[in-house]
C-alpha cells in the first residue's frame, strides 16, 4: 500500500452553485485545525465497544495498538518495539515502548495492556469487534463467563514486558487492532469515562462530541512520536456527500472522504483532479459459484468459461467510471501477503465459448437455468454479469434482487448458487481473506468451494509466525484457488477523497486514512 495517488493538474472552473471559485477556497483558513467529514455520528467513541468504520476513523487517532501501519502499508512497531514467539508457538513476549504517555499524563505499562485485554472480554462491557482477538488467550473463557475479571494468560513480567499465552497458535496477534487503554481512567472519571475523556496514547485526545455536529480532538502534547503539527481535528457530521462536496468547494472542509455514488461524480469532474486522492480498498469482490447447487459448476471448464466471459475493464469503466479496477487474485494490494505477480482474469470470450462447448454446452445449450442474485445495491452489477454471460455464452440466466438479510442467511447456509459478493479486511494480513472466505470449514465460505491442499496450506500458515514464510504459503494457497477457478475475482473499489492544496501529510491507505499525526496545514501566504 502506498499513499494515495495524485492526478495531473488541470484548470479549475468556478462553481455555479457557490459564490466564488475553488481557487479562492484553496487558501489556508485561519486556525490550525484539520476539518474533515463523517457521514453520520459515530456509533461509539470508546475502544471497548468499537464496531464500525466511522467510529474507527475517530478512535484510530486517539488509541494505538502493539503495531501500526506506515505510509506504504507495512506493519511497523507502535506501542511494542519488539516481540518474539514462544518456543511452542502458543504465545508472544512483547517489549513495550518506554516513555509513552497516555492522554492523562500517566505512563504506559504492561499492566495497562493486560487491563485493556480484560476489558474487551468482561461480559458487561459489551466488547465490540476487537473482543474476538482476545478470545483465544488462555483464561478468556473464564472472563467471558463472568467467573473472573483476571485474564490468566496475560502476565506483566515487568513494567515494559508482557507475556501473552494462547490456547492454540495465534501468529497474527501482534498485528491485531487491539487498542490499549489507561487503566486509571475508571477510577478518575467513572464508568462513563468515554463521554468525558480519551484514555489512549494516540496523537490526538478527545475534547467534545456534539451529536449531529462535530467530534473534536486536540493534539496530544506528550505524544511519543512528537506533538502533531496541527492543533486538532474536527470531524464534522455531514450526512449528505453532496453537501460535503459543496462544503469542500466552499472551503469549509480541508479533507473530504467521498463514497459511492458520488465518487464517480468527483472523479469525472476535472476541477477536482489536482486535489484527488485514490487508492484500492482492502476489500475483495468475487463471484461465488456453488458446485453443490448447480451441476455445471462442477466442471472446471464451465467455471473458467464464466470468468473469462466477463469484461472486467468494461465493468470498471462503465459502472464505476474509474473508481474501481479489475482485481488480481484474492488478496488486495496494500494488504500483507499480496502477490504482485497475480494478474486479473483476461477477458477472452472466444476461449470461454470453446471451454463451454468442450464441457458439453455449446452456445449454452443444455445448461439448466441459472439465477444470479444479490441485494438491491448490486442491481446494476447483476444486470452486467447476466448480460455478459447470456450474450457471450448463451447461458440461460436470470437476475434476482433479494432482501439483504434474507440473502445473507441463505448464503451462510450454502443455499445460493451464483452471486457477486465482497469481503473487507479488518486487519492488514491476507489470511483474513483466504481463511475467512475460502477455507473449507469457514462459516463465511459462502460458495462452499473446498480443496484439501488449500486447507492444509491455510492451516500451516495460521501456525507460521515468520512473515515471509507465511506469505509464501498464502501465495501457494491462492494459486490453488485461482488455478481451480474456484471463484472469479472481479473488481476492487477505490477509496476516494479530496484534499486541499494546503494540506500535507495525509495518507489514504487500503484501510482508510492513517492517523493524522503527520498532517500539516501550509500556505504560500501564512496567516
Amino acid at each position: 500500500m502506498r499513499s494515495a495517488a495524485r492526478y495531473p493538474l488541470s484548470a479549475f472552473s468556478c462553481s455555479l452553485l457557490l459564490a466564488g471559485c475553488l481557487g479562492g477556497a484553496s487558501d489556508r483558513p485561519s486556525g490550525n485545525i484539520l476539518r474533515t467529514n463523517l457521514k453520520a455520528d459515530p456509533a461509539m467513541i470508546d475502544p471497548i465497544t468499537y464496531s464500525e468504520l466511522l467510529a474507527g476513523d475517530v478512535i484510530g487517532n486517539m488509541y494505538e495498538s502493539f503495531t501500526g501501519l506506515d505510509a506504504e502499508g507495512n506493519v511497523v512497531p507502535s506501542l511494542a518495539t519488539s516481540w518474539a514467539a514462544h518456543d511452542d508457538n502458543r504465545g508472544f513476549r512483547f517489549h513495550l515502548r518506554a516513555g509513552v504517555s497516555f492522554h492523562s499524563g500517566r505512563k504506559l505499562t504492561a499492566a495497562d495492556v493486560k487491563w485493556s485485554l480484560e476489558q474487551l472480554l468482561i461480559p458487561g462491557n459489551r466488547g465490540g469487534l476487537n473482543a474476538k482477538y482476545a478470545a483465544s488467550i488462555e483464561g478468556a473463557g473464564a472472563v467471558q463467563s463472568g467467573d473472573t475479571e483476571e485474564l490468566s494468560g496475560v502476565t506483566a513480567v515487568d513494567e515494559l514486558t508482557l507475556d501473552v499465552r494462547f490456547r492454540e497458535a495465534e501468529v497474527l496477534f501482534p498485528i491485531y487492532p487491539i487498542y490499549i487503554m489507561d487503566r486509571g481512567v475508571v477510577d478518575e472519571h467513572g464508568e462513563d469515562w468515554p463521554s468525558e475523556v480519551s484514555a489512549g496514547t494516540g496523537p490526538f485526545s478527545f475534547v467534545e462530541w456534539r451529536r449531529g455536529q462535530v467530534v473534536r480532538l486536540e493534539a496530544h502534547d506528550e505524544y511519543w512520536g512528537g506533538r502533531p503539527a496541527i492543533d486538532g481535528v474536527d470531524f464534522l457530521i455531514v450526512p449528505s456527500y453532496e453537501t460535503a462536496i459543496s462544503m469542500y468547494e466552499a472551503g469549509e472542509l480541508d479533507l473530504a472522504m467521498v463514497e459511492q455514488p458520488f465518487t464517480r461524480r468527483v472523479v469525472k469532474d476535472t476541477r477536482f483532479e489536482p486535489e484527488l486522492l485514490m487508492t484500492p480498498a482492502a476489500r475483495i469482490q468475487y463471484l461465488g459459484m456453488n458446485q453443490n447447487l448447480y451441476e455445471p459448476f462442477k466442471d472446471i471448464r464451465v467455471r473458467e468459461a464464466i470468468c473469462r466471459a466477463i469484461d472486467l475493464d468494461g465493468l470498471s469503466r462503465g459502472l464505476f467510471h474509474g473508481t474501481a479496477a479489475p482485481l488480481a487474485g484474492q488478496i488486495t494490494k496494500g494488504v500483507a501477503g499480496y502477490n504482485p505477480e497475480n494478474r486479473p482474469v483476461s477477458y477472452d470470450p472466444e476461449r470461454a465459448r470453446t471451454l463451454l462447448a468442450a464441457a458439453g454446452y455449446p452456445g449454452g445449450e443444455g445448461m439448466p437455468p441459472l439465477v444470479i442474485s444479490a441485494p438491491e445495491p448490486n442491481r446494476l452489477e447483476l444486470a452486467f454479469y447476466a448480460n455478459q454471460l447470456k450474450t457471450e455464452l448463451g447461458i440461460p440466466i436470470e437476475v434476482a434482487v433479494v432482501e439483504r438479510g434474507t440473502h445473507l442467511a441463505a448464503m451462510n447456509a450454502g443455499q445460493v448458487a451464483f452471486f457477486p459478493w465482497a469481503w473487507s479486511a479488518a486487519y492488514p494480513d491476507g489470511l483474513y481473506f483466504l481463511r475467512d472466505v475460502w477455507y473449507g470449514p469457514s462459516v463465511y465460505n459462502r460458495s462452499r468451494w473446498q480443496n484439501d491442499a488449500f486447507d492444509t496450506l491455510i492451516e500451516r500458515a495460521a501456525e507460521t509466525p515468520d512473515n515471509e514464510s507465511r506469505y509464501e504459503l498464502y501465495h501457494q494457497a491462492e494459486r490453488i484457488l485461482l488455478d481451480d477457478w474456484g471463484t472469479c475475482p472481479t473488481i476492487v473499489k477505490m477509496l476516494v477523497a479530496l484534499e486541499k492544496p494546503y494540506v500535507e501529510g495525509v495518507t489514504l491507505g487500503a484501510f482508510r486514512f492513517l492517523p493524522f499525526a503527520n498532517v500539516t496545514l501550509v500556505s504560500a501566504q501564512m496567516d
